[in-house]
């Protein structure tokens, strides 16, 4: 892949990982403007921090991605592109916990 490709290639994931947040972001936050809001109510009904709570739901992804690693294929219906974006966005998330201290 050329370098040229390869920028092509994170536009697109920034592009599309900004999609899934509109999406996915707004229905799991329940209209809370709080991007980080279902982490916080999580972590708060199990007695738990919001970054541990975000890890269970990251790992959820990254055994997704290991198991494509592992076996060359998806388990399930969704495409290991979609897995990705999804841990990216996670990351991102992570760094939202983490800046909002």
């Amino acid at each position: 892949m050329t370098r040229d490709d390869f920028t092509k290639l994170m536009q697109s994931t920034f592009d599309r990982l900004l999609e899934i947040n509109q999406t996915k972001g707004r229905e799991y936050a329940r209209g809370d403007d709080d991007a980080l809001a279902n982490f916080k109510r999580h972590a708060e009904a199990l007695g738990l921090r919001p970054e541990q709570v975000w890890a269970v739901y990251a790992g959820k992804h990254w055994d997704a991605i290991m198991s494509y690693v592992k076996e060359g294929r998806t388990q399930s219906e969704e495409t290991i592109d979609g897995r990705i974006h999804d841990l990216l966005l996670y990351a991102l998330l992570l760094l939202g916990l983490v800046h909002d201290e």
